[in-house]
């Protein structure tokens, strides 16, 4: 089995990268991705943590977007976590999430929820603020009785003291993975509350800057939501990914593994990197002959 999508310490989950590795070999996982909300840190200690332990680690992100005012969350596979152009733009999205999370703490006094950036700091294990760093601060406060509460009255996406990711959208997301010569895909389609007409004419709208696929494989997903997703997927050339969305203690009910996944994704992905190295060597081809040409 594979699992295509776990969160660590470095983002919003409780478990460091090494440790949700060994929760991969426990679990007989063969292939991962650590795929931490707009962040790349943990990955060098995921991948030597998973050569030691034989399993096939796969570099990837989450980005975090906004497409009129509704989240949606783009995966990054295969990342090269050494091309410098792409770190200064995850860097500049860490310095943008902490703007943001000092924007939602302002609108959360409006309710009377007085907790400080450092309250949130104490919350946070790695270098990067999460909506879930703010809960934990809210909940240890006593102003909540459950994380859950706080992104279901307070902080989800168009609630009274959410902050919209303007920064950020689900195609420069997808262009900042494909510039770095990655696989992009649509995180749990069925989760974006854009509506199917819309949903689907984002899609659209990302094939045309290089969108590989949809994250059909998830936890929350019916058989029914597979084969709904798998045809839309097929009817656009699009190729599937899936994975767990593992947290953690932040999600008791989500366990690695989960959704499932089976080893014929991996290989589908990796056909389709190897497509795209093709078509980029022969469009360099191209314009090698054109200047020769002239």
């Amino acid at each position: 089995m594979i699992d295509l999508h776990i969160h660590t310490t470095c983002s919003d989950g409780t478990y460091t990268p090494e440790e949700v590795v060994e929760l991969c070999k426990e679990k007989n996982i063969e292939v991962m991705a650590i795929t931490d909300h707009d962040t790349v840190e943990g990955l060098k200690e995921g991948r030597k943590k998973a050569e030691e332990l034989g399993i096939t680690f796969i570099n990837g992100i989450e980005f975090s977007t906004d497409y009129y005012g509704k989240e949606v969350h783009i995966l990054g596979y295969f990342l090269n976590i050494e091309d410098e152009a792409f770190l200064k733009e995850i860097k500049l999205l860490g310095e943008e999430r902490e703007k943001r999370t000092e924007l939602m703490l302002e609108k959360l006094k409006r309710y009377g929820i007085n907790i400080t950036m450092e309250d949130v700091l104490e919350e946070v294990k790695g270098n990067l603020i999460s909506r879930t760093h703010i809960a934990g601060a809210m909940y240890k406060k006593g102003y909540i009785r459950s994380r859950k509460e706080a992104f279901i009255n307070y902080i989800g996406s168009g609630k009274g003291a959410y902050i919209p990711k303007e920064n950020l959208s689900p195609a420069r997301a997808v262009k900042l993975i494909k510039d770095n010569g990655g696989l992009a895909f649509v995180a749990h389609p069925k989760l974006i509350s854009l509506g199917e007409k819309r949903t689907l004419e984002l899609l659209d709208i990302l094939q045309e800057v290089g969108l590989d696929g949809l994250e059909i494989y998830y936890p929350s997903f019916s058989s029914i939501d597979i084969a709904y997703y798998s045809r839309i997927a097929k009817e656009r050339g699009l190729i599937a990914s899936g994975g767990s969305d593992f947290h953690g203690g932040n999600r008791i009910e989500i366990s690695i593994g989960v959704s499932n996944v089976k080893n014929d994704i991996y290989e589908a992905m990796l056909e389709r990197l190897e497509s795209q190295k093709n078509e980029k060597v022969r469009r360099n081809n191209e314009k090698v002959n054109k200047i020769f040409k002239k």
